[in-house]
């Protein structure tokens, strides 16, 4: 008997559910949007199962399925697909497989967080909230400081330089445009969560080390100075990300000035050189305490590992290795400079992960980690391939007959990177959570009458996907509403905003506050009226709410669609046009066809077949084989079948960035302090 799971009504589900919300995250962007498809998949995952023991998981997956989903969403990923159309060989195998290997690093995680809430008992499961509780109270200190119109951290930091503008380059803090104070704020906070867990036992020895730590710290800057070899370790370790040679042709003289030019450190560890060296060594001091003492209970074990990881390979890569000479030759250990390097990031998380399963004995979710990038990274590149021929009828690079120009004009004009690149492109993600989560729905034991342990964390997963998530992506809305667009009158021009900036209260007058203000006033009453009745249903339950699991999973999948694909409209609306059809349209058809797929064919009787005992060890290596033979046809593949009709011409269409050669990005455009950032 087939699997639930992999009958055609449930693929389609899942596919159609993580386009979907690949597709709006490509209107409301970065981690935010991303963690939109993790959710939508993540239920659809659960409730085609079969299982109920997972549709009684439901709130756990669409959580951690955005969760893992959301941690690609840092990556600045349009320059690989833009290398593959240059029409240059090395740029473009180099474009094909760091798409393939962004997409694996995106893919990867999402089916790992996914999978964790399938496999993982509900004891570790629910116990690892209380870390994450703590990692996201820093998280929104973080956002509320950098991410509301009142400018906070600007504010506070201003005499240091703080900007968070286009000019972000500007700021002390910024680094490669990476996400090392993210990761900063979880080490601190999970530091914090493992002192407060052992009730702060051992506490003169954690001031001990950091003291010692920093007094040794300070003694070493100090004899560097004295001996005269700071300069030379600076001169070692520091480097402008540009190349200071390149000639201005229309002067003869190099065109960037070092100063211009950011380096592969942060400006404020020279702004404050006179104290790294006590600071550091506090560090390391703190750190040794740590290890040695750490009990990183209640999964805070993985988290530590992941964020730790996370800086020990942006270090060791874009920092530290983008110094060596060879590497230098070609912009330094960076996947597209002058582009940001949350990337190294990124792998950082994929592989403290990995190492923390494999320790723990969790093959299952290795597994679903390497063969969900692997389909991760086939998603992504396919797309970009396909894409390139979508628009290659009646191209001018490739014809100069007007007729067939102007025939195939209108089709060339369509919005191909949406299309292709979100909705297409998340359908075909879609594979990630299909296959991998499908094996593992017929091949993990069902878990009969598990205790229902920690039951707040059910509210707490429904409330973030709900409530939390959807407004961090549905507040961006007030930027398009409350923007100025030019409308012809009587022959003139006058700006129209479809929601005025500032708005006054009915009744009261003096009470105005501006659209964000209002908007954020009403989301905060709906948080509550959401929390109010999950929490009232536990001891008197709703009449509303589904007595089956399936039920409740059903209703929290359709309000969750149909809340991001209304706002998502919303945001569009204001300036709609011939294009948004092929986008805001598709998506609401797929939702419509998602609302049958899972009111109709995702029922109560559905069975999983008998579950088949398996080597999870086995199927890891092969899955990791299998991601790399992927990566090799793509990338060679690919290649020649756009070479095979392009040659050496750019498509015409991307082709504008390229990664290696005397015209490379970061040799003729890099990140300069007085442009805007790219």
């Amino acid at each position: 008997m087939k699997s639930p799971s992999f009958r055609t009504p449930s693929v389609l589900l899942i596919l159609l559910s993580l386009s979907i919300g690949w597709g709006i995250r490509g209107n409301y962007g970065h981690e935010y949007g991303a963690m939109l498809a993790g959710a939508l998949a993540g239920m659809a995952a659960a409730l085609v199962s079969g299982r109920e023991d997972w549709r009684q998981r439901v709130p756990y997956f669409a959580f951690f399925g955005a969760l893992g989903w959301g941690f690609g969403g840092s990556i600045a990923y349009m320059h690989p697909p833009s290398y593959t159309e240059t029409g240059m060989l090395s740029t473009q195998l180099y474009g094909f497989f760091s798409t393939y290997f962004e997409a694996f690093l995106w893919a990867g995680l999402g089916g790992a967080a996914t999978a964790y809430a399938a496999v993982e008992d509900r004891e570790k499961l629910t116990s690892i909230f209380k870390p994450l509780l703590w990692v996201f109270g820093f998280w929104a200190v973080q956002y509320v400081l950098q991410d509301t119109p009142f400018d906070i951290q600007e504010r506070l930091f201003r005499d240091a330089g703080a900007d968070r503008t286009w000019f972000r380059q500007r700021d002390p803090l910024y680094w490669l445009d990476s996400e090392w104070i993210e990761a900063t704020y979880a080490i601190v906070a999970l530091c914090l969560f493992d002192l407060w867990d052992r009730r702060f036992g051992k506490l003169p020895q954690l001031v001990g080390l950091g003291a010692t730590g920093a007094g040794l710290g300070y003694g070493l800057q100090r004899l560097l100075e004295v001996a005269g070899w700071k300069d030379a370790v600076v001169g070692a370790l520091v480097h402008p990300q540009g190349d200071l040679n390149f000639v201005d042709p229309a002067t003869g003289l190099a065109k960037f000035a070092a100063g211009d030019l950011v380096t592969n450190w942060p400006a404020i560890f020279s702004q404050h050189s006179n104290h790294l060296g006590w600071a550091l060594g506090a560090g390391v001091g703190l750190g040794i305490y740590f290890y040695r003492y750490g009990a990183w209970r209640s999964g805070s074990g993985l988290l530590i590992r992941m964020a730790l990881w996370s800086m020990i390979v942006f270090l060791i890569g874009p920092v530290l290795l983008s110094n060596l000479p060879f590497f230098q030759a070609f912009g330094g250990f960076r996947l597209t400079p002058p582009r940001g390097d949350s990337w190294a990031n990124i792998l950082g998380c994929m592989i403290g992960l990995i190492l923390y399963f494999r320790k723990t004995g969790q093959k299952p979710i290795v597994f679903a980690a390497l063969l969900s990038g692997a389909f991760g990274g086939l998603a992504l590149t396919t797309a970009q391939f396909l894409k390139v021929f979508c628009y290659t009828p009646g191209n001018p690079v490739l014809t100069t007959d007007p007729a067939v120009i102007q025939a195939w004009q209108h089709w060339r004009s369509a919005n191909w990177h949406s299309i292709m690149l979100e909705q297409f492109a998340g359908v075909l993600y879609g594979l990630a959570i299909v296959i991998p989560i499908g094996l593992l729905a017929s091949r993990l034991p069902v878990r009969r009458d598990e205790p229902r342990v920690r039951r707040w964390t059910e509210i707490f997963s429904v409330v973030f996907v709900f409530n939390i998530l959807s407004y961090v992506n549905i507040v961006k809305n007030i930027e398009d509403w409350t923007a100025a667009h030019k409308v012809g009158v009587n022959g003139g021009e006058a700006v129209f905003r479809a929601v005025g900036e500032v708005l006054r209260a009915p009744l009261f007058g003096n009470i105005q506050m501006s659209a964000w203000a209002w908007f954020t006033l009403m989301w905060i009453a709906f948080t509550a009226a959401t929390l109010t009745v999950l929490v009232r249903h536990r001891t008197h339950p709703v009449a509303l709410l589904p007595k089956s699991w399936l039920g409740k999973g059903q209703l929290l999948y359709l309000m969750f669609l149909w809340l991001i694909v209304i706002a998502n409209f919303a945001k569009a609306v204001v300036a709609f046009s011939d294009g948004r059809i092929a986008t805001e349209g598709t998506t609401m058809f797929n939702a419509l066809i998602c609302t049958v797929l899972i009111l109709g064919w995702t029922r109560q009787a559905d069975e999983t077949p008998a579950i088949r005992e398996v080597d999870f060890g086995s199927w890891t290596r092969k899955a990791g084989l299998f991601a790399l033979m992927l990566l090799v046809v793509t990338t060679t593949v690919y290649t020649t079948c756009i070479r095979s009709v392009y040659g050496d011409l750019p498509t015409g269409w991307g082709g504008r960035n390229v990664r290696f050669g005397p015209n490379a990005d970061w040799r003729v455009k890099p990140l300069l302090k007085s442009i805007q950032h790219k």
